[in-house]
């Protein structure tokens, strides 16, 4: 159920790089790419630290996500957004690690989901 979303105000991020993301949240989730969904609003009005150099704000959502787990995740993540020309210094990334009960998907809940199959749905 990883949900990551990237804004930026870099134009036109392409879509091989939105494809990286995906396989590395999926990686650093340790759950299947099937199950990762990533977005990505480019072109962003935004502004950071007074200017509108590039930049992005990173939303990582992941159920059973392990807080000591947060450095790694965001040194990796500092490192794919130089690819689109953003600087490590110029993003935040902000972590949620929701309960199970909180997360809907197939008109229930991921925790119900879970109780009636034996598919892991985060």
């Amino acid at each position: 159920m990883p949900i990551f979303h990237i804004i930026t105000n870099v134009k036109d991020v392409p879509e091989t790089f939105i494809a990286q993301v995906s396989k590395q949240v999926s990686l650093i989730s340790k759950k299947d790419e099937s199950r990762v969904c990533v977005s990505v609003s480019d072109g962003a009005k935004l502004y950071f630290g007074g200017s509108g150099e590039p930049a992005a704000i990173i939303q990582y959502h992941s159920i059973g996500m392990n807080v000591s787990d947060h450095p790694n995740i965001s040194a990796s993540f500092a490192e794919l957004l130089k690819e689109i020309g953003v600087p490590s210094d110029r993003a935040y990334i902000q972590f949620n690690a929701p309960l199970d009960t909180h997360v809907g998907k197939c008109g229930s809940t991921i925790a119900d989901l879970n109780k009636a199959k034996d598919v892991i749905h985060l």
